[in-house]
């Protein structure tokens, strides 16, 4: 069929709902199926540069696209992509199988099983991002089962590292085309048209025992930077010079755990998980450590430095790096000190480091010399930082336009403004893109955290949103 007004679209728009509704068991079985594989980045392996549980999760959605036909490449373990369409121009559809770890909270339903319970999908990765990245890739399937025309290439791109740092996507897009123009499954309804600048300091000092009859021996907290630590510990040694008063300050709150054996001591902290662009959802393990370090004396210039890292810990405005500034676009720069390491061995340095989303407005050229500065006040000294630089595109761009129009048609949503975000996609990887869905307007943000689900109602929806979207982008110039 030719497609050449507004009643052709309305048939186009017909006929993938009904492919997508008839297929909605089929949808759910996969994503659920994806789930189950526990694809948190691992060591490398031969054809597996983040572990193998990532490649086989690339190899799983291979074998999805090739079952209806779609062309399909590896491309070193690193990303995979599934293309139908011929044509000049392509749209990439860019979505990541890897996950974050589970954490160390208590889990009410299994993290790799993705079962569906009272409606919902249960799992690591429901909704960030492999639950998306399967709606994306059946709502590209519906446009090629469907025969809907087209005159473009369409990728489905499913990278192995957005979770730690998008090494994926740069040796994909140093080896593989670049799409003209795309969107990420991503983020939220009904468009994210800005994301803030993401950098990653590290920093660290020195740690020695001195001469005290008390010290720390080790400290450790969290597991990446772009989560809020739900655990921290300490180890301490020379107990006999803390007094009882001291062990019952420390453990004055139910999220810490004190610990003697012998000469030993141990502290462990408790808190809640969540997504570093949203800190203050969460509560810092390492910050409740920290607190409950200082009801013991006698650490001497250890005290100093467990100090210090408690006001960054505690800090989710960067007041403490002295980099804290907003915009209106955006809002306010947030920090989050997701990693701690130290131990006492023959050259003793702790080590933090920072997740740090910064206003479209602002440059990181600018902040991180005051970050330098700062940290420089307190003894510490910068070891690394990256950065990804912010990404804006305005409300009047044809792909936002395109976006916005399909979403409002299948929801009746006429009222949810464009929305930005501090998390990072893949959309900022593109010449040209933006991240678009999988929240709905009033659902809680579950990625990263405890628990994570996605409403299958909300699945196929989405499914049906980005099969119409694929559509639409197919027929514009």
């Amino acid at each position: 069929m030719s497609i050449h007004t507004e009643q052709d679209i309305v048939e186009v728009d017909t006929k993938l709902t009904s492919w997508v509704d008839a297929h909605a068991d089929e949808i759910i079985q996969t994503a659920g199926e994806l789930i189950r594989i526990p694809s948190v980045k691992g060591a490398p392996a031969p054809g597996a540069p983040f572990g193998t549980e990532t490649r086989r999760a690339l190899d799983y959605v291979m074998d999805v696209g090739r079952r209806y036909g779609l062309e399909t490449k590896m491309v070193a373990g690193y990303a995979a992509h599934l293309q139908h369409g011929t044509g000049e121009k392509l749209v990439g559809i860019l979505s990541h199988v890897d996950v974050v770890p589970v954490g160390n909270g208590e889990w009410h339903h299994d993290p790799f099983l993705g079962e569906v319970l009272d409606g919902k999908l249960y799992g690591r990765g429901a909704i960030d991002d492999k639950g998306p990245g399967i709606a994306a890739l059946y709502g590209l399937l519906a446009v090629r089962e469907c025969g809907i025309p087209t005159s473009v290439r369409y990728r489905a791109i499913f990278g192995a590292d957005e979770e730690s740092g998008m090494d994926c996507m740069r040796h994909y897009f140093a080896n593989e085309e670049m799409p003209d123009t795309g969107f990420t499954p991503d983020g939220v309804f009904p468009c994210i048209h800005a994301e803030k600048g993401i950098a990653e300091p590290v920093i660290s000092i020195p740690m020695a025992r001195g001469d005290h009859a008390v010290w720390i021996e080790s400290m450790s907290g969290g597991t990446r930077s772009n989560m809020v630590p739900d655990h921290a510990e300490a180890r301490i040694k020379g107990v006999a010079s803390i007094s009882a008063a001291e062990l019952a300050a420390a453990a004055s709150t139910r999220r810490v755990l004190v610990e003697t054996s012998g000469n030993s001591l141990k502290i462990r902290a408790t808190g809640i998980s969540a997504h570093a662009s949203k800190p203050n959802e969460g509560v810092s393990a390492v910050a409740l450590l920290c607190d409950a370090l200082k009801h013991i004396a006698g650490l001497g210039a250890q005290m100093k430095v467990v100090d210090a890292i408690g006001k960054l810990a505690h800090d989710s405005a960067g007041s403490a790096l002295g980099i804290a500034c907003s915009d209106t676009v955006c809002g306010a720069l947030t920090s989050n000190l997701g990693v701690l390491r130290f131990d006492s061995g023959d050259t003793p340095r702790l080590t933090a480091s920072f997740s740090v989303r910064y206003p479209v407005t602002a440059s990181w050229d600018e902040l991180l010399p005051k970050l330098e500065t700062a940290v420089n006040a307190i003894g510490f000294s910068l070891v690394s930082c990256s950065n990804s630089n912010p990404l804006y595109l305005p409300a009047t761009d044809p792909l936002i336009e395109t976006l916005i129009s399909v979403y409002r048609s299948e929801t009746a949503d006429d009222q949810t403004p464009l929305q930005t975000m501090g998390g990072g996609t893949y959309a900022r990887m593109l010449k040209h893109g933006v991240a678009f869905g999988p929240d709905f307007p009033g659902t809680p943000g579950l990625a990263h955290k405890v628990d994570e689900s996605w409403s299958v109602d909300q699945l196929m929806t989405s499914t049906r949103i980005y099969a119409r979207a694929i559509a639409r982008i197919g027929l514009q110039p």
